[in-house]
This record gives structure tokens, C-alpha cells and sequence, in this order.
């Protein structure tokens, strides 16, 4: 199917705020409410020092806040430093769908841009619905057999920020459509980079990269615009085509963004269904760590092929270690960012756990489900089959627990009363004459 790039580019162009209904723009809040706290629990990470330090020195203009400190750059290494805090603590969203985190790369480039220009809070809401959506229709299954060896965050968040930040400079749909190729050609992002600093990187990159599309094509910087389905385009390159028309079939009949799941635990998605099922057994039969013989885990197969290391040594590993997280879940009785330091990680009860644990895929399990079997030295067999995990589209955080998580992540970066202030604009967004004021309230 030829013209995909330009019928998108006009289709984002052509969807007005009346366009979205309230169910999409109450999942849009939910979303950005979620990853400022992310943000101000990850801001004080050493990636975030070390990305400031290095880059900090040759920042342009200070138009733009890095949340959670007092220091102030241009907006592209706001974007890229905002979506790597919210991004490193993997406490992020998820698509229920898919293993894609597309608040991130979105929501940075908007907050970023609105500092430097009177933007409603209105229209952020309706370019954010629009950032995801773009992202979600790239990533879709049935548009390509995509090679996963990539990161698809990093990728199609780059198409989701341009869209998003070129929907709020009013671009045309011959600007739109060169500002996806834009992003398109700055795609990349490896899951290699799982456990390291890079990782996180990978969601700023496409932050920066999207905003920096979508101010080229502003100012007439041109693009390919078969960027996504030419012979040399983006699907070609990071996977097989099989249908490309459903980037640009049933636009709008349902929005991406209400599929947006938020996590409770800081720790690769795919973990979650075993330290619940886990969290679980431990708060109904209240047994001790020290009491239990063996642990076994019957999970869907992408969480032991995505997070079945069985020795991590460093947090940003442990996060991405389902042994892990299941055993500091059943020592310490709940897994939170504490858990992920260095003296849980070196704990020797968690390292017996851990190393004797034993992990079977099954096929046929729901990604978001999981059986966790305990058996302890008195011979007690405790077993729980969780059907959905918490945080999941099935069983998903309420409005009441996302602001809970916001403060939790936030406590010792803001003081309760600016935590709440920050809170109450974040829930009534739409109605901020200036959604710059976002950003002022979200520094100390």
C-alpha cells in the first residue's frame, strides 16, 4: 500500500480536540499523571547525573526544566533527561498489547515545549493522544513482523513525540509527513542495553529525536515521505511487512491510549504477574523468608526469555531478573525501589531464594498471569494461579492509587504541599491556560 506516510501525516493533522472523547483524554491525564511521577522518582538517578554533566556544558538555551532539580537547559536535553528519568526506575506505563512504553518519549517532548511556548492544557492533552497513537499503530503486530532485537520504544516513540510536538506547532500535513520521516530516519535502540544506563537512554533518544523532527519540518527541513512503507522505509528495515494499511485503518474508532496500563511495581513488566501472585501468598499464609524450602514459577515464556537472569549484580540488572524480584518480594514482603539497591540484591536470604528458584515457561499463559508454588521446610505447599496481575488492563490502578504512587515517588524531591499542587493541575489539566506551569510546579 503506497502513500501510508502521507495519510497519517494527514490524519494527525485533520483530528481535532473535539475529535477525542472523554474517555481517551481521561486515559491521556492518567498516563502523563503517572510518568511525572516517574520522573520525580528517577530524577535523582546517576544516569541523570552523568547525562547532565556530560551534556549539561553545551546546552543552548535555557528554556526548559529538567524535573525534580533546579536546573534548567534547552529543550531537547530536557526532553532527552526527563524521558530517561522516567524511564529508569522502570516504573513507567505499558501497552496492554503490547510491549511498548509510550507515555515517555511523548509526554517529555510536550512538557519540554510548552516551557517555551503558551501551550493549553487542553491542547497537550489532544497532541499527547494523538503521540500514542501513532506509536501503537507503527508497533502493531499485523503491520510487520518486526525484529525484536531492537528496542520498540525507542524506535516508535521517536514517530509519537513528532507527531505530538508537530501537532502543537500547527504543522500541515506535508510538514507532518516530513517530520515523521525525520524521526524515522533517527530510529533505533537495542534491547541489549537492558540493564545498563543505556536502556533508559533508549526512551529520551526518542524524545529528543521527535522534537527535533518536528521543529525541522517546521521550518521547511524536508524528509522522505514513504518513510514507513517504502522499499527502503522503516518497517523494511526493522522487520517483514505483512499488512502496512493498518497504521492508517479505522483511524479513530478507538484510541490507543485508554490501553495504557501503569505499573506497581518498579521492574520489567513481564515480572509483575509472579511477584503478585508472590506478594499474594506471603500476605494471606504470613510465613517467614527463612521458612521457605523451594520457590517455583510457571510464567508466560517471554518473561524468562526477557528477564531470566538468575545473578544480577547491579539494580538496573535485578529489575530486569525475575528470580529477583520474586524472592526480595518474598523476603521483604512487598518490592519497591528499595528493594532494587545493592545491600537487597547482596542480601543472603534473597541470593538463596534466588538461586535455588526454579522457572518453567508455558505457552499457553496469558502474558499477564502467572503460578507461583512455594513449598516450605515443614512440608506446607502453598500454590496461587494468578489469572491478571494488578496494574494490568484486567485488574488496572485506580485514579486514588496512580496520585498515591506520585507521592510515594515524589517524597524527599518535593515538599507534601507542592506534591499536592502538582497533583491537583495534573488531574485537571485540561482546564491550565499555561501547560508550562506543569514543569514549574514539578521542581523543588
Amino acid at each position: 500500500m503506497d502513500d501510508i506516510t502521507r495519510k497519517l501525516a494527514r490524519m494527525i493533522v485533520e483530528t481535532r480536540p473535539a475529535d477525542i472523547p472523554a474517555t481517551a483524554l481521561h486515559a491521556a491525564r492518567r498516563s502523563i499523571v503517572n510518568w511525572f511521577g516517574c520522573v520525580l522518582g528517577g530524577c535523582r538517578d546517576d544516569s541523570v547525573q552523568a547525562l547532565l554533566a556530560a551534556l549539561g556544558p553545551f546546552s543552548g538555551p535555557a528554556q526548559a526544566s529538567v524535573l525534580g532539580t533546579g536546573q534548567r537547559v534547552d529543550p531537547m536535553l530536557a526532553a532527552l533527561a526527563n524521558a530517561l528519568s522516567g524511564n529508569i526506575l522502570d516504573f513507567d506505563d505499558t501497552h496492554a498489547d503490547m510491549v511498548l512504553h509510550p507515555a515517555g518519549p511523548v509526554a517529555a517532548a510536550l512538557v519540554a515545549i510548552a516551557e517555551s511556548r503558551k501551550l493549553h492544557g487542553r491542547d497537550l492533552l489532544h497532541a499527547f493522544v494523538l503521540g500514542v497513537e501513532v506509536e501503537a499503530r507503527i508497533l502493531d503486530p499485523r503491520v510487520a513482523d518486526y525484529k525484536f532485537a531492537w528496542s520498540p520504544t525507542t524506535t516508535v516513540g521517536a514517530f509519537g513525540a513528532a507527531a505530538a510536538v508537530g501537532t502543537v506547532l500547527g504543522l500541515n500535513a506535508a510538514q507532518m509527513s516530513w517530520a515523521l520521516g525525520i524521526a524515522a530516519s533517527q530510529a533505533c535502540g537495542l534491547r541489549e542495553t537492558g540493564g545498563s544506563m543505556a536502556k533508559a537512554y533508549n526512551a529520551g533518544h526518542a524524545s529528543r529525536c521527535g522534537l527535533v523532527a518536528a521543529m525541522l519540518a517546521a521550518h521547511e527541513f524536508t524528509g522522505p515521505e514513504r518513510a514507513l512503507e517504502g522499499p527502503n522505509g522503516f518497517l523494511a528495515a526493522f522487520g517483514s511487512p505483512l499488512d502496512p494499511g493498518m497504521i492508517v485503518r479505522d483511524w479513530s474508532r478507538d484510541w490507543h491510549v485508554t490501553r495504557n496500563t501503569f505499573k506497581a511495581f518498579p521492574c520489567g513488566i513481564v515480572t509483575h504477574p509472579a511477584v503478585d501472585a508472590a506478594l499474594q501468598l506471603k500476605r494471606t499464609h504470613r510465613f517467614d523468608a527463612e521458612a521457605i524450602d523451594t520457590v517455583a514459577l510457571k510464567v508466560h515464556p517471554v518473561a524468562l526469555r526477557l528477564t531470566g537472569r538468575r545473578s544480577p549484580s547491579s539494580p538496573l540488572e535485578a529489575k530486569l531478573s525475575v528470580f529477583h524480584c520474586v524472592a526480595a518480594a518474598l523476603v521483604y514482603g512487598r518490592l519497591g525501589v528499595p528493594e532494587f539497591s545493592l545491600t537487597c540484591i547482596q542480601d543472603p536470604r534473597v541470593l538463596s531464594l534466588r538461586d535455588g528458584m526454579r522457572g518453567e515457561q508455558v505457552d499457553t499463559m496469558p502474558i499477564d498471569a502467572a503460578c507461583v508454588e512455594v513449598r516450605l521446610r515443614d512440608g506446607t505447599a502453598l500454590r496461587l494461579d494468578l489469572d491478571h496481575a494488578i496494574g494490568s488492563a484486567s485488574r488496572p490502578m485506580s485514579d486514588a492509587d496512580l496520585s498515591e504512587k506520585v507521592s510515594s515517588l515524589a517524597h524527599g524531591v518535593l515538599t507534601q504541599q507542592r506534591c499536592e499542587a502538582l497533583l491537583e493541575r495534573l488531574w485537571a489539566m485540561e482546564t491550565l491556560e499555561d501547560s508550562g506551569d506543569l514543569a514549574k510546579l514539578a521542581i523543588p
